[in-house]
């Protein structure tokens, strides 16, 4: 199976388990994106994880469908852009905004660290 027909099946198994997490964790009554947020920061840590691993040296094919496949329909940067965008204050904003690339920056982070251990 050619790396394209994987990446594609992974994007869609990537997309509906993010559908499934978005659905299960309930929305707060602060209006914050917590859904959105645990899915980027969780797509972080996987991807820090693969990366510290050092992975990659099991064959591109694999590396491709689990990490621009699976992560890559599981993450999202477009909703996580709306959710800012829809804030109601630039304070908002900013919160929506930088909660989740700190988190996800330290997600990733501790991933690499626990891959590279574990690997």
């Amino acid at each position: 199976m050619s790396a394209y027909v994987l990446i594609v099946i992974g994007g869609g198994i990537g997309a509906g388990l993010r559908w499934l997490l978005v659905y299960v964790i309930p929305p707060p009554t602060s209006g914050y994106p917590l859904a959105i947020t645990v899915v980027n920061v969780v797509g972080s840590f996987v991807l820090g994880l693969v990366v510290g691993a050092g992975v990659g040296s099991v064959g591109p094919i694999d590396i491709d469908a689990g990490t621009i496949g699976i992560l890559g329909g599981f993450t999202t940067f477009s909703t996580w852009m709306v959710d800012i965008d829809r804030s109601g204050t630039a304070h908002e904003s900013a919160v929506v905004a930088g909660v989740p690339l700190a988190l996800g920056f330290m997600a990733a982070s501790i991933g690499i660290l626990v891959g590279a251990l574990a690997g």
